[in-house]
């Protein structure tokens, strides 16, 4: 992995689990990012499929160019007391300028829990 990409995983305890240019999933622990209500916080998922979603972005980046996000959504369908989540992102349209991927979000039992878009487009480093 670029070592661009690990600055954020290693603090929050990302893994990845699998990476292509067809879906990227990652995995984090949840233990020190709950809420004070013992649910993960909401700006976790969010995190979740911008990484995700950068990641699996930068894979289909044509050759020199590389993948900044410039427009995220998230929606929180259920909380998450499970002590990991994970997160699938999955291409929706990649073009030559823009790219855009659905991101799950899942608890450790594999509940939908969030569901979220990212666009990036792609720019010369």
């Amino acid at each position: 992995m670029s070592e661009n990409w690990t600055e954020l995983a290693t603090t929050l305890g990302i893994k990845v689990i699998t990476w292509t240019a067809e879906e990227c999933v990652i995995e984090m622990p949840t233990r020190d990012v709950r809420q004070p209500y013992g649910v993960l916080h909401g700006g976790i998922n969010g995190v979740g499929v911008e990484h995700a979603g950068s990641l699996l972005a930068h894979s289909n980046a044509p050759e020199g160019k590389i993948a900044v996000g410039t427009e995220m959504s998230v929606s929180h369908l259920a909380p998450n007391r499970s002590d990991r989540v994970r997160a699938r992102a999955t291409v929706i349209k990649a073009g030559r300028s823009t790219f855009t991927t659905l991101v799950d979000i899942t608890d450790a039992a594999g509940n939908l829990t969030a569901s979220g878009r990212l666009t990036c487009v792609y720019i010369t480093p």
